[in-house]
């Protein structure tokens, strides 16, 4: 993916995150994927396929591996095929205007078990992440925080 850059990821995201704001129940994430062609169009290396997959476009690949530094910081949702915005992510959406400064900040907050929280940290900080499970009922975020040493 080294076509695809931080900034082309966070308008891609930002984009999906548009045709959310005003879907409090969340679209089927085939649903997104077509609007989002329209309203961010695909790159001529996204409009690609894959050599050993030649029936998968890049472009559909590549949204969905961008939007999971925002489910894992809490601000999107998938739960059965179903793509939703949390209000942390509408909030993260307003604030967060420069496409990449969106994903610098959803990868800071994300938090995976082998890496532990975010390695953005100063120290004497104060981080919060979120600790994604899955349920019977989809995906939940647990807040957590530590401080930096």
């Amino acid at each position: 993916m080294s076509e695809v850059n931080a900034r082309r990821m966070g308008q891609l995201v930002r984009g999906v995150f548009q045709l959310l704001l005003n879907e409090p129940d969340g679209l089927p994430a085939k649903t997104v994927l077509d609007r989002l062609s329209t309203l961010v169009p695909p790159t001529a290396f996204e409009q690609t396929f894959y050599s050993d997959r030649p029936n998968v476009r890049r472009y559909e690949k590549i949204v969905r591996f961008s939007t999971i530094a925002p489910v894992k910081a809490g601000w999107m949702v998938k739960n059965k095929g179903a793509w939703s915005l949390t209000d942390e992510g509408r909030a993260a959406y307003s604030r967060y205007s420069d496409p990449e400064q969106f994903t610098r900040e959803a990868r800071t907050l994300c938090w995976t078990p082998k890496r532990g929280p975010s390695s953005v940290c100063r120290r004497g900080a104060t981080t919060s992440s979120r600790r994604i499970r899955r349920s019977r009922d989809g995906w939940t975020a647990t807040a957590l925080s530590r401080r930096c040493g």
